[in-house]
């Protein structure tokens, strides 16, 4: 066999295999004496904001900004590249692997034909590129030779055939002489670019016995294998010209897979044994984003390798989102950022490469003051060492905010008679507050989950309602939630009182509503902690009839004698009244409705012609109308004291 010459320049092979989107990365080399470059890559990130409320998000800007390098004054090596595309029968499936009519443009080949064609078209106004194309279905063919008129190549590429096996081994062979017969650029860099839809089902042999693997230049003189499946000598047929040629060769390799139904495995391992990187994709857009993955390799004239950012962040601070293609484990996010591609730049004397940016979106979930400063960026230098950098540390404050809120009930009445329903009346009164002024006000505050809660003492009856939930002394609801909103006139937020009642009634007794702080609502404050607000206790007093109540109005001297007036305040349900004297008598007062001793309304009463030399007292007797036997009167009150004449 003929040896295989020694080359200074790098030949990429890329195998497309259309199948799933994924990058497996063997190996990669700084190009045109990139081993002796180190690069310095500037590093930043900015926060939208340093300080934020809790529950809000901030996001991470970072920037990666490749310094250039003065160049030396090397002139940048000519790139020779074959495409060489598999054009076997399956080519014409979609690619699920379904026939499809001849005019749909959904078709593997079509897709593959539109993913070259961007990638040429790349390449246009590139003065030191020359492209060829090579096929293959059951044997490899040359359809262009190396030219630098991209146009004609395209044209063989939109004019492609399909039909037969798949011999990936002959497409590799033929693309290994092309690129390294005496009528190329010796000293140009050199890439094969190969796309195949399935795994290996051919392979090349001689005519005669034993049919031995054809590994010379030329054209095939005959092919074996599976035809529709792939046999053991199909894939050594792959391996061995990987091996011997590509591997032991300068050259490196890129294999992609497109389509479900390419053996990933068999392709890897020919990327592996070529000594060059395995890439699958999907679909057409993870096609063309592998050609232009190429592409910037193509024309870099050295890069840094095995970018990769990870960072920590501290518990409290929560990761929303990440750009595509990276992971979050816990706290931890790290990702892949690729290369960074060096081109030289005629107009300045300087290899420049462009800046990578992407963003990290994360929320405050605990208040605190946080320290960022665990990022790490490892790559592998142009001179092929392995380096790790760190982004400037930066600090962020998560403020915690609570809502002013207060409490306060009242009573319809204080005292009732039984079984007489009144209401006590509930306000929650959220005062107004304002926030940190370097924060961004939000539109509004929301305090939720607001339940209040009540135990009842034993007596008292809880009357049902809507909305309210009572079991036994326990009466619960739901209150709607309390949204503060931002006033710009003085900078604060404000929220409407909350209100409710419940109605009760009971037996007789004295109560405390509230001991022990058994009436209370319970809410998610605005951080996020569960709060407690107490009612004020209250005092209701129920009476089986009610207390009336007496009191001097004024007091009327004439002569030796005195006229006094009474107020007199019967309780709800009395059936009559009395003022009586301290041995129990009733007296005759005179009121509106003419001289009683039977009171039967409230008012003022007048009690005439008392003498002045004697000191009088009376009380208020009251009887129930419900029952002639419950009475209940007042104090025994001094109406006037009499004159002391010595």
């Amino acid at each position: 066999m003929e040896s295989i010459p020694a080359k200074k320049s790098i030949v990429f092979v890329i195998i497309f295999t259309l199948l799933i989107a994924c990058w497996t990365s063997i190996n990669a080399y700084g190009v045109n004496g990139g081993q002796d470059i180190s690069v310095d890559l500037e590093l930043s990130r900015e926060l939208s904001s340093a300080k934020i409320l809790l529950g809000d998000e901030f996001t991470i800007t970072y920037r990666i900004v490749p310094q250039p390098v003065l160049s030396s004054g090397e002139t940048p090596a000519n790139k020779e590249i074959y495409l060489v595309m598999d054009t076997s029968g399956s080519m014409n499936y979609d690619l699920d692997g379904k026939e499809v009519p001849t005019w749909n443009t959904n078709k593997r080949i079509d897709i593959a034909r539109a993913a070259a064609n961007k990638f040429l078209d790349n390449l246009r106004d590139k003065t030191n590129v020359k492209v060829g194309l090579i096929t293959y279905s059951d044997i490899g063919a040359v359809k262009q030779v190396l030219t630098s008129n991209l146009n004609s190549v395209k044209s063989k590429i939109n004019s492609l055939n399909v039909v037969g096996g798949t011999n990936i081994g002959d497409g590799l062979r033929l693309g290994y002489y092309r690129l390294l017969d005496g009528t190329t650029d010796s000293s140009a860099d050199k890439y094969l670019i190969l796309l195949t839809d399935g795994e290996p089902t051919y392979h090349s042999v001689y005519k005669k016995y034993p049919y031995n693997f054809y590994k010379e230049d030329g054209t095939a003189p005959h092919f074996d294998g599976g035809g529709s499946k792939a046999t053991q000598k199909d894939i050594q047929y792959c391996y061995e010209i990987a091996e011997e040629f590509l591997g032991r060769s300068v050259i490196k390799s890129y294999m992609i897979a497109f389509t479900k139904g390419s053996n990933a495995n068999i392709l890897e391992q020919v990327a592996q044994k070529a000594g060059g990187e395995y890439q699958q994709a999907l679909t057409s857009d993870a096609l063309n984003n592998v050609y232009q993955d190429i592409y910037e390799q193509i024309m870099a004239d050295f890069y840094v390798e095995n970018v990769r950012f990870e960072e920590t962040f501290p518990d409290g601070l929560t990761v929303v989102s990440v750009p595509d293609g990276f992971s979050v484990n816990g706290r931890t996010v790290s990702g892949s950022l690729g290369r960074i591609c060096y081109s030289y730049d005629e107009s300045s004397g300087f290899y420049t490469a462009d800046p990578k940016e992407f963003s990290i979106t994360v929320k405050g979930t605990a208040a605190g003051s946080y320290l960022l400063n665990s990022s790490a960026l490892s790559y592998k230098d142009a001179n092929g060492e392995n380096k790790t950098a760190g982004f400037e540390e930066e600090g962020v404050d998560v403020i915690a905010v609570s809502a002013p809120v207060e409490v306060e009930r009242s009573l319809s009445k204080e005292e009732m008679l039984v079984n007489e329903e009144f209401d006590v009346y509930y306000t929650i009164k959220p005062a107004a507050f304002g926030i940190d002024p370097d924060l961004t006000p939000p539109e509004k505050f929301i305090v939720r989950n607001i339940c209040f809660s009540e135990k009842f003492p034993e007596g008292l009856t809880v009357i049902p309602a809507d909305g309210l939930t009572v079991s036994g002394q326990n009466a619960s609801r739901a209150i709607e939630d309390i949204v503060y909103t931002y006033d710009a006139s003085d900078g604060k937020y404000k929220a409407n009182p909350v209100s409710f009642a419940v109605k009760l009634k009971g037996i007789e007794g004295e109560y405390i509503l509230g001991d022990n702080n058994s009436s209370k609502i319970e809410y998610t404050d605005l951080d996020s902690k569960t709060k407690t607000r107490s009612f004020p206790e209250l005092n209701p007093r129920i009476i089986k009839f009610g207390m009336p109540k007496l009191k001097v109005l004024n007091v009327v001297r004439r002569g030796e004698k005195v006229d006094i007036e009474l107020g007199v305040d019967l309780p709800e349900h009395t059936d009559y009244g009395q003022i009586r004297l301290e041995n129990g008598s009733a007296v005759t007062v005179s009121g509106s409705g003419g001289t009683v001793q039977n009171i039967l309304n409230d008012g003022s009463y007048w009690y005439k012609d008392l003498s002045i030399y004697q000191t009088h007292k009376v009380y208020l007797w009251a009887v129930s109308d419900f029952d002639p036997g419950t009475t209940n009167q007042t104090e025994l009150i001094t109406i006037f004291n009499a004159i002391d004449i010595n």
